[in-house]
């Protein structure tokens, strides 16, 4: 299976990433192949931008209201 390793990972990005695979019960590898896979996918051929945030009847989720909502259900 090909490897990827990604140098000079911002520490606060590197710390988000951690925290978020360890709500999702992941480790950091499929955390971070999770996350490329979604944003690959989403993407078309042609597409210049980053894909809109995720939709809901009500508008936008933010990653934080994502978040606080895992943290709410552990409780």
């Amino acid at each position: 299976m090909p490897a990827l390793v990604l140098k000079n990972v911002p520490e606060a990005l590197h710390e988000r990433l951690k925290a978020q695979a360890a709500a999702n019960r992941r480790s950091l590898t499929q955390e971070v192949i999770q996350l490329l896979e979604r944003g690959v996918l989403t993407l078309q051929p042609g597409d210049e931008r980053l894909p809109d945030p995720i939709a809901v009847k009500g508008g936008p989720v933010s990653t934080e209201w994502i978040e606080a909502a895992i943290a709410e259900g552990q409780r």
